[in-house]
């Protein structure tokens, strides 16, 4: 009966052996699991954006404009720095924010605290690391980001406007803008490349980027009338450029909202003057 029993046990040999096939099985299953994971993610991401594109078709169909890309950003009217995100807030069922936010003032001051502080995932990329989820600059303090940005153009040689004037549309010509702009309200009808051609917001690379001299160059609170930025004409999807272009953390390339609210995820790979001419509203390109 003893030597029954010894029969029966299993020798060191067999249980390595055990170890070493599920050790294989699972190092052959983890990266089905993390890609799908991965793909539930951009999906959901995805959804956000959709419906970031619908609230902005339903603001054009309603207002006759899409939103504004940034309501006060001159000295003139005080820098009230108020995103097109919190112009969309009532087409997000957000209606109560909405009605929250006082228009009359900055989208910083403190009155907006509540509303500003307020984290909405329609504004958040699930696959963004989720360890810096609010603003510790001084003037936003503790308000919520967003990882997608409302895009104003491509911008670089041959392509900025010559101007000093800071109060305006941003610095790129009017062939190389797009649809969120400063103080200036653009209409369907002035996108003359196609809704379906022409981007309206967009991943963006990093929540919190900085120069060289560690300057802080874009701003991601959602309220912030700053999260609109141009893209580098010879930066493409996911590159260094000035570090707030266009970009995600999903592998190989980015997804990016339509003005018909068509939603795509875009390679990285693709060619640069493609990417451009679906960057600008009136560039004529075939």
């Amino acid at each position: 009966m003893r030597r029954k029993r010894r029969s029966s046990a299993f020798t060191l040999v067999e249980l390595l052996v055990v170890v070493a096939i599920i050790s294989a099985l699972v190092a052959l299953l983890l990266p089905a699991v993390q890609a799908a994971r991965e793909s539930s993610r951009r999906s959901q991401c995805q959804n956000n954006l959709r419906q970031i594109g619908i609230a902005s078709a339903l603001h054009a169909n309603a207002k006759e404009a899409f939103p504004v890309g940034c309501i006060g950003r001159s000295n003139a009217t005080g820098r009230k720095l108020i995103s097109w995100n919190v112009q969309l807030l009532t087409y997000l069922e957000q209606r109560e924010l909405h009605e929250a936010f006082d228009f009359n003032i900055p989208s910083y001051h403190a009155d907006n605290k509540p509303v500003r502080d307020t984290l909405l995932n329609v504004f958040l990329c699930p696959s963004t690391e989720r360890t810096e989820l609010f603003s510790i600059d001084a003037t936003f303090r503790g308000a919520a980001f967003t990882d997608y940005g409302g895009i104003y153009g491509v911008e670089g040689t041959g392509r900025d406007r010559d101007s000093d004037e800071e109060t305006k549309s941003p610095q790129v010509l009017k062939e190389a803008s797009l649809v969120m702009l400063y103080e200036e309200p653009i209409a369907p009808k002035q996108v003359t490349d196609g809704l379906s051609k022409t981007v309206i917001v967009a991943e963006s690379r990093d929540r919190r980027a900085t120069n060289w001299a560690g300057e802080r160059i874009s701003a991601r609170e959602w309220v912030n009338g700053l999260n609109i930025f141009a893209q580098e004409q010879t930066t493409p999807i996911n590159g260094t450029g000035l570090a707030n272009e266009v970009g995600s953390p999903h592998p190989g390339g980015a997804s990016l909202a339509f003005c018909d609210a068509r939603i795509e995820f875009v390679a990285e790979t693709i060619d640069q003057n493609v990417l451009n001419a679906m960057l600008t509203k009136a560039g004529g390109e075939p």
